[in-house]
């Protein structure tokens, strides 16, 4: 796990070292809760990569997005969030074992490891704030999966709220 965390977060200052509009890091809440990163380009598109936790396990997404303005005399600064992306990591649940022994029945727990892949697509609004350096967006994330405790399997209810901080703008 240390290792883990140490190629993250070297590949975190790789990634917001690169020449880009805006740079931010930053907590998801939601469905999928951990750290977010997100890389936006001169032509509003984005890259974010989310480390998160669900389940008893951990998850690596990669989402492509493209932002488009909302234009509006109240409110500047507020974007529309499409994209699409794929995930892959590991969940962890418990498989109950039954074992008869003389007529008696025994019950186990073993706890299990299971790789996930899977892809998702997100659609979302996001607001920058102007006087300070920080993001807030609201997005809805759903996104299926193969293997894990099922083969397949798809969730419909990955809302999250994420607040990042912007390193460069």
């Amino acid at each position: 796990m240390k290792k883990f965390l140490t190629i993250l977060f070297v590949l975190t200052g790789v990634i917001l070292y690169a020449q880009h509009e805006s740079s931010s890091i930053g907590l998801r809440g939601g469905g999928v809760s951990g750290m977010t990163i997100k890389l936006v380009d001169y032509d509003l598109s984005a890259v974010e990569i989310i480390v998160g936790y669900q389940r008893g396990g951990m998850r690596l997404t990669g989402l492509i997005e493209k932002l488009k303005p909302i234009k509006t005399d109240r409110i500047a600064n507020l974007y529309v969030i499409t994209g699409l992306g794929a995930h892959a990591g590991y969940v962890q649940y418990r498989k109950r074992k039954t074992k008869t022994v003389d007529g008696t029945t025994y019950y186990s727990n073993q706890r299990v490891y299971a790789p996930i892949i899977g892809g998702d697509l997100i659609i979302g609004l996001e607001y920058h704030f102007e006087s300070v350096p920080i993001n807030i967006s609201l997005d809805y994330k759903p996104y299926m999966e193969f293997f894990g405790e099922k083969i397949f399997r798809i969730d419909f209810w990955d809302i999250g709220f994420s607040i990042r901080y912007v390193l460069n703008n």
